[in-house]
């Protein structure tokens, strides 16, 4: 090749980072043969409503990359700065929002490049696609039970996570993995998917292979709310709730008298001979609170669920 690649690096997320610092350390940055002509961060007024949020600035000073911040998500705000740097390629990793088809439209390839994939909008998504499209990627991955994952390098298109897949990098779930543990493990992913990206756009040619949209799933959006706790769950599930929703998610919760009360552990207390059989030792029928944890009934049985905002908790 007889210029460099050029990049524009999108994120407002720990996985953003974790990649970008990924291409940074790899031989063909280091190289001279990738450019970075930009990095697009999220303004940091969207920081509170944006899990795992992180800024970029510190990166791209480290770098010399010049940055700008946006509100747009779909990035049509910058599509004038975006086209301005002639890019090869746009990377958008740990972005909530689909980005407008008019600014996938950018990267072009340069005349006469016919490899696979000379050009285009790349991202990465934690499931090991076409399974798992959609949000809530993690969370759902344990409350689901999976036993394997994936990080997926894709082309990004109109449609969610639907782009042919680049790289496929396999993570096992442990038994009794968290969110905090996934996503930490995730993040160090992200980091050798961009390592080994980057050669790759280095060459200008990024084979892919097209989903099977036949064997798709597609996971819906979680809220807040989306994490109760209630007394007809079985304590399996609520031990993979209260698992799901730890690390940068907001935690799994108990309502009682109108008050949440947010838990990060749950443990079998033991059956509940019957229906009205008081729930705790000290003989009070129904959840019952104590300093640091709650006694609460569910389908099969007794659960303790460890507070965090209990004295001992903070």
């Amino acid at each position: 090749m007889s210029s460099p690649t050029r990049l524009i690096l999108v994120t407002g997320h720990t996985f953003g980072l974790r990649a970008f610092e990924g291409i940074f350390a790899a031989p063909a940055y280091l190289d001279g043969r990738l450019s970075v002509e930009m990095m697009v961060g999220l303004d940091t007024g969207r920081a509170g409503g944006t899990v795992g949020f992180l800024s970029s600035t510190g990166l791209a000073a480290e770098q010399g990359v010049r940055h700008v911040y946006t509100t747009d998500g779909r990035l049509t705000d910058l599509a004038g700065s975006i086209r301005e740097c002639q890019p090869h390629y746009l990377l958008v990793i740990g972005w909530s929002r689909l980005v407008a088809p008019e600014v996938l439209a950018i990267p072009a390839a340069e005349p006469g490049e016919t490899a696979p994939g000379a050009a285009g909008c790349i991202g990465m998504h934690p499931t090991k696609l076409p399974t798992g499209r959609g949000q809530a990627p993690i969370p759902w991955t344990i409350i689901k039970g999976l036993r394997s994952t994936a990080l997926s390098v894709f082309f990004l298109e109109a449609a969610a996570d639907t782009g042919s897949v680049i790289a496929q990098h396999d993570l096992p779930v442990h038994p009794r993995e968290t969110a905090a543990s996934l996503f930490y493990r995730i993040a160090g992913t992200h980091f050798t998917a961009g390592f080994e990206l980057a050669g790759q756009l280095a060459d200008r040619a990024v084979p892919a292979q097209r989903q099977d949209d036949g064997i798709a799933s597609v996971w819906p959006k979680r809220r807040p709310a989306d994490g109760e706790i209630s007394s007809s769950m079985t304590f399996a599930e609520i031990d993979a709730l209260v698992r799901a929703l730890l690390g940068p998610y907001p935690r799994a919760f108990v309502s009682i008298d109108g008050r949440q009360y947010p838990v990060r552990s749950a443990e079998y207390a033991g059956p509940l001979r019957e229906p009205a059989e008081p729930v705790d030792p000290n003989g009070a029928a129904g959840p019952q609170l104590a300093v640091d944890h709650v006694y609460f009934p569910c389908r099969d049985g007794l659960v303790r669920l460890l507070r965090t905002d209990g004295k001992t908790t903070g």
